[in-house]
């Protein structure tokens, strides 16, 4: 009987399994050279930020409120109360319109109240005096009830709505008496015209 010379089948097997990971490694290092061989580029922007500005307003009353609190006043402009002044400073850095308005102002018609722009206060401070005060133009001289109470049409901080820059000032001086009434028994039990906000506003523009 002569020898056989075939393969045994699970040599032959092993030899098929072993020749497909040899392929497999062929193609993966094939794949390797291809991807580290291609070309890149880059190019950077650093630095990246971004802020928003600032709107700050302030007054010289130090949170001491009201700038005319007059019970029991007889008419005429000579007869009101002492005129108070304030100094409203801007310190936000962006460029910004600032007006004022007031809450609503019962029996408005019967009061009125001079608004003077200026300059030159020596003393601004919470007792509102109105030491060095020296006026410049008139922001408002109208009875109460014409007052404005939005933003929109509030009185312009600077005359012609000039804008407020980081640093800037404007003394105001208020003015209130009670007006001239001639009217037979008009006046024979007490008025007022209730408590009111004034309110200083910035936008920037």
């Amino acid at each position: 009987m002569s020898e056989s010379t075939s393969t045994p089948p699970k040599q032959g097997h092993k030899r098929k399994i072993l020749a497909t990971f040899a392929t497999l490694a062929l193609m993966s290092s094939v794949g390797v050279v291809v991807t580290s061989a291609a070309f890149t580029a880059t190019t950077d922007n650093t630095g990246n930020r971004i802020e928003a500005g600032s709107v700050a307003l302030s007054d010289s009353d130090a949170a001491t409120g009201h700038l005319y609190d007059a019970p029991d006043q007889v008419p005429g402009a000579a007869n009101g109360p002492a005129p108070h002044c304030l100094r409203v400073t801007y310190s936000g850095s962006l460029a910004s319109a600032v007006k004022l308005y007031s809450t609503a102002i019962a029996n408005g018609a019967n009061f009125r109240l001079k608004i003077e722009r200026g300059s030159g206060l020596s003393a601004p401070g919470s007792d509102m005096n109105c030491t060095g005060f020296s006026p410049s133009s008139t922001a408002y001289d109208d009875t109460l009830n014409n007052f404005p109470t939005t933003y929109a049409t509030g009185l312009d901080g600077k005359p012609a709505a000039a804008a407020w820059t980081t640093g800037n000032t404007v003394d105001y001086r208020y003015t209130i008496y009670t007006v001239d009434d001639t009217t037979p028994n008009a006046h024979t039990t007490k008025f007022d015209s209730g408590t009111h906000t004034f309110t200083w506003e910035a936008r920037n523009n």
